[in-house]
């Protein structure tokens, strides 16, 4: 993205790049493991979601609308198995429910061997869920509804208004395009504009050379705006591209969703 500031960028911490919510599904029984599923989650950057209803010991007739909407709230799942999980009436409801849904991510933990065994699994889960926003100032107001978008997903999105004062840019935007290289997507918006600027042509030749080394598919070129198709650099001719001038821009958005969540990032 150009680097061209506004009073967006002093906004309070909280309020930027919300999102990596993920709900940990569990028996209480298995408090101390999960804890620990927990803090290895924090550690790759996410929001575990672990808490215990008391209302459950009490049958209250609330609890399965109650679940169904948390759940339908969220978007990513770890689902702690164990032998008190297979017990648990509220856990088998929780999980039959998360398997049923479209468009949710989750991974299965086996409580039974060592966090160590099971550690890559919550790591794939990471390389999905934060995204990096490449685009032209003058397609602002785009950018924006795509950054909204993926939040209500529960994604990590970096834009300009997490850029530090005092501290260099460059660097800052440079560190931004490894994490997202590294645990999810570089989302380069095409346009008239974003073909012509040269921060987004720096932003989008540093992402490719990232992912190359890594040969993962996670630089996505999304069209914003129509434009000559001669003008598209060479190298984001191969990748998968989206298209988000067709048809209506929510169900585009869903569609771009649904396709991250289910692309191979090995």
């Amino acid at each position: 993205m150009e680097l061209i500031m506004s009073d967006e960028t002093n906004q309070p911490p909280e309020e930027k790049g919300e999102g990596k919510w993920v709900f940990l599904s569990h028996s209480n029984k298995d408090f101390e493991k999960v804890r620990e599923i927990r803090n290895a989650l924090e550690g790759q950057g996410w929001k575990p979601l672990m808490f215990f209803l008391k209302c459950l010991e009490k049958g209250d007739a609330r609890l399965p609308e109650l679940l169904k909407q948390e759940i339908a709230a969220r978007h990513w799942f770890i689902l702690c198995d164990s032998p008190n999980a297979q017990a648990s009436k509220w856990v088998q409801e929780e999980v039959a429910i998360i398997q049923k849904m479209e468009g949710q991510v989750f991974k299965k933990i086996d409580l039974t061997k060592t966090l160590k065994t099971e550690l890559p699994k919550l790591v794939e889960l990471s390389k999905r869920a934060t995204v990096f926003i490449s685009h032209s100032q003058h397609d602002r107001v785009v950018a924006r509804r795509i950054h909204e978008a993926l939040v209500r997903h529960d994604y990590r999105v970096w834009d300009e208004r997490d850029l530090k004062p005092g501290e260099a840019w460059a660097k800052q935007i440079g560190t931004a395009i490894d994490d997202a290289v590294a645990r999810g997507f570089v989302l380069v918006l095409l346009s008239p504009d974003s073909l012509t600027s040269q921060w987004c042509k720096h932003e989008t030749e540093y992402a490719l050379q990232l992912a190359a080394r890594s040969q993962r598919s996670n630089v996505v070129p999304v069209i914003v705006a129509p434009f000559a198709r001669e003008a598209l650099p060479p190298q984001l001719t191969n990748l998968q591209w989206f298209d988000l001038t067709k048809c209506r821009f929510e169900e585009r958005m869903e569609e771009l969703i649904c396709n991250l969540k289910a692309r191979d990032m090995e």
